[in-house]
C-alpha cells in the first residue's frame, strides 16, 4: 500500500512538471524554391535544447518551459535567423522557417580594422561594389579603374591603360599607398611598390574595392601613408553558370576570357574559375603586352566555420617603355607615341603565383577567429639596352681579350638580363569580439620574403673570348622578415557618436648576403610604433562628421641602404656604398 501511495505522488508530481512545457513544431525551406531543408539545426537560444529537420524539413522541438522564447534556425551555405515563439503549456507550438541562401559568401577577408564602415569610421574613404566594377571594367589595369573615384589619378607607360600603370592617391605614388587584395599585402616588400600588371584580369573576379585616402596603418604591408586600397575576389555565384567573353579596341587590344560558377553543390561546397588573355600592341611604339590570366577559387561552408582556398596569377610579357619624351613632342600627333626604347629585344617576362588559405571560426556570436595564410612566389627577367656602359661596369678587364681602357671603351650592342625570383610566405591571425557599444579587434602579421637578383650580358656585339655563357657581372640575396602586432577599437559613445582607436607595432628587418664579388653582407632592423584615433559624429540621417589624427612611419627601401644592381660602377663614377655605418 505505502508503494502504491509513493508511486501516485511521484506520477503526480511529473504530470505536474509535464504539464507546464510545451513543444514547438515546423518546417524549414528555403526561402527562394521552397525546397526543405533536411538536416537544419533548429535550437532554443540561451539553453541546450536542439534537434535536426528530417527528410521533409520538418522539426519537433520538445520540452520546452511555457513562455515566451527565441528560436535558431540555421543551415551550412544560408543565412541564420531567430524567430520569436510563444509556447503554450501542453500544447505544439506551430513555427516555419525560410532561409535565405548566403551564397555570397562572408569571407574571412571582407571586414577588417582596415576597412572603413559608413557613418562609422572617422575616415574618407569610397569604393566601387560588383555591379559597378562590371560597368567599368574592360581591359585596363585596376589604377585606371580607380582613377575614377576622388583624389585618384593614374598614368600608364604604354599610353592605353594596360602594362604598367601607376595609381597616386592624393599625390602619393604607389610606394606610400598600402594596396591589399583579400586583405593580404601586395607591395613589394624591398622596394614597397605595387606591380598591377602581375595581376592581369583581375578586376574580372573582384566583388568589392574600397579606397582609404589620408594617412593612417593599415595593419598589413607598408603602412598607409597616402591611402589604402582594399580589393576583395569572390564570385561565387546563386546560380551554375558558365561565361564565355571576347572583346576588341583601339591599338589592336584584344581581351578574351571564360569562367563558370558552380553555384552550391551538397549544401556545403562553392567553386569559380576563370582564364583570361590581354594582349594589345599599345598606343605608344613597341608597348605591346601579352598577358594571361588565371583564377580558381573553393568554398567550403560549416555550422561554425567557413574554408577558402584562392590560387591566381598570370605569365606577363612585355615590350619596355618606361621612357618618355621631350615635352615639345606632346602636341606633335605623329610623334608623341615615339618610344625611345628601340630594340626589339628589350622586353620583359614575369609570373607570380598566389596561393591563399582563409579560415573562419565562429567560436560564439560574440567572438569569431579568423586566419590567413599565404604564399606568393615570382620569377622572371628584363632585357635592355647596355650599350652605355663600358667593360669595367659589367667586371670586365682586358684580361677577357679586349684592347683599351676598361672604364671608357663601351660594349657595343650589349643587351642586359636582369633577373629576380621571390618567396614570401605569410601568416595573419586575428580575432574579433563584438561587444554592447562596438567591435574589438586584435591581431598579428608574420611575413617572410627572401629573393635572388642577378644580372648578366645576355648578347653584345663585340663579346671577349672566355666569357662564360651563364656569366652574372653582379649577384646577391635579400631577406625581410617583417613582424607586426595590432589592436582596433570602434566604440560607440551615444547613438550619434562612435570612437576608433588603433595601435600598431611593426618590426621590420632586411638583410642582404651572399653578395658575388663584393662580399657586402648587413641586416638593418627598425621598429615602429604607429597609432591613429578619430572620433565621428552623425547630425542627421544625412550628415556626419569626423575628426582624425594619426601617426605612421615606414623603413627605406632596400636600395636605399645599398643598390648592389650598380655596385660595379666604374670607381670615377663614384663609390656605391652602403647608406649607414660600416663596422670594420
Amino acid at each position: 500500500m505505502r508503494s502504491a501511495i509513493v508511486l501516485g505522488f511521484v506520477l503526480l508530481v511529473f504530470s505536474a512538471g509535464y504539464a507546464q512545457q510545451g513543444s514547438v513544431a515546423g518546417r524549414v525551406t528555403d526561402a527562394a524554391t521552397g525546397t526543405p531543408l533536411a538536416g537544419a539545426h533548429v535550437t532554443m537560444e540561451g539553453s541546450t535544447a536542439g534537434t535536426t529537420a528530417g527528410p521533409d524539413g520538418r522539426y519537433v522541438l520538445r520540452g520546452i518551459e511555457a513562455g515566451s522564447h527565441r528560436i535558431r534556425f540555421s543551415f551550412v551555405g544560408y543565412l541564420p535567423v531567430s524567430l520569436a515563439s510563444a509556447v503554450v503549456a501542453g500544447d505544439t507550438t506551430s513555427l516555419d522557417a525560410a532561409l535565405t541562401p548566403a551564397i555570397i559568401p562572408t569571407l574571412p577577408v571582407t571586414v577588417t580594422a582596415s576597412r572603413g564602415r559608413e557613418r562609422e569610421t572617422p575616415a574618407t574613404f569610397s569604393g566601387l561594389d560588383r555591379e559597378e566594377i562590371r560597368n567599368r571594367y574592360t581591359a585596363q589595369d585596376i589604377p585606371v579603374l580607380l582613377s575614377e573615384l576622388p583624389s585618384s589619378t593614374s598614368y600608364s607607360e604604354g599610353g592605353g591603360g594596360i602594362g604598367y600603370t601607376y595609381l597616386n592617391i592624393r599625390g602619393f605614388d604607389s610606394r606610400r599607398i598600402a594596396v591589399m587584395i583579400n586583405g593580404i599585402p601586395q607591395n613589394d616588400p624591398e622596394d614597397h611598390n605595387v606591380y598591377w600588371l602581375d595581376f592581369p584580369d583581375l578586376a574580372g573576379t573582384l566583388e568589392d574595392v574600397q579606397v582609404q585616402r589620408g594617412a593612417g596603418s593599415a595593419f598589413y604591408g607598408p603602412p598607409a601613408i597616402g591611402g589604402s586600397v582594399n580589393l576583395v575576389t569572390s564570385l561565387f555565384g546563386k546560380e551554375r553558370s558558365l561565361q564565355v567573353s571576347a572583346g576588341g579596341g583601339s591599338f589592336n587590344t584584344r581581351r578574351y576570357a571564360v569562367s563558370f560558377s558552380s553555384s552550391l553543390i551538397d549544401n556545403r561546397y562553392a567553386f569559380h574559375g576563370r582564364l583570361a588573355r590581354i594582349l594589345t600592341n599599345g598606343y605608344r611604339d613597341r608597348s605591346w603586352c601579352d598577358f594571361g590570366s588565371y583564377f580558381l577559387g573553393a568554398i567550403r561552408y560549416d555550422e561554425s566555420m567557413t574554408t577558402q582556398i584562392n590560387f591566381y596569377g598570370g605569365p606577363v610579357a612585355d615590350h619596355l617603355a618606361y621612357y618618355g619624351i621631350p615635352k615639345a613632342l606632346v602636341t606633335d600627333r605623329e610623334n608623341r607615341r615615339a618610344n625611345p626604347i628601340a630594340r626589339n629585344e628589350e622586353l620583359e617576362n614575369f609570373s607570380q603565383p598566389h596561393y591563399e588559405l582563409f579560415h573562419e571560426w565562429r567560436l560564439s556570436p560574440a567572438v569569431t577567429l579568423h586566419n590567413t595564410f599565404f604564399y606568393v612566389t615570382g620569377e622572371g627577367f628584363f632585357d635592355y639596352d647596355g650599350s652605355w656602359a663600358p667593360y669595367s661596369y659589367y667586371r670586365l678587364s682586358p684580361g677577357n681579350g679586349f684592347a683599351g681602357d676598361p672604364d671608357t671603351v663601351l660594349v657595343p650592342g650589349a643587351l642586359i638580363r636582369a633577373w629576380v625570383g621571390n618567396r614570401q610566405f605569410g601568416w595573419l591571425p586575428r580575432v574579433t569580439i563584438t561587444h554592447e557599444r562596438g567591435e574589438f579587434i586584435a591581431g598579428a602579421e608574420v611575413r617572410i620574403h627572401r629573393s635572388v637578383h642577378w644580372g648578366r650580358l645576355q648578347w653584345a656585339q663585340e663579346l671577349p673570348a672566355g666569357v662564360p655563357e651563364d656569366y652574372h657581372y653582379y649577384e646577391f640575396r635579400g631577406a625581410k622578415d617583417i613582424v607586426s602586432l595590432y589592436a582596433h577599437e570602434q566604440y560607440r559613445l551615444t547613438p550619434e557618436a562612435s570612437l576608433m582607436l588603433n595601435l600598431q607595432y611593426a618590426y621590420n628587418r632586411y638583410r642582404l648576403y651572399d653578395e658575388k664579388f663584393i662580399g657586402t653582407d648587413f641586416a638593418v632592423p627598425y621598429h615602429f610604433l604607429n597609432p591613429r584615433a578619430g572620433i565621428n559624429y552623425n547630425f542627421d540621417e544625412h550628415w556626419n562628421g569626423y575628426l582624425s589624427a594619426a601617426y605612421t612611419s615606414r623603413e627605406p627601401r632596400l636600395n636605399n641602404l645599398y643598390d648592389a644592381a650598380e655596385a660595379s660602377t666604374p670607381a670615377s663614377w663614384g663609390a656605391v656604398l652602403p647608406q649607414f655605418g660600416v663596422t670594420p
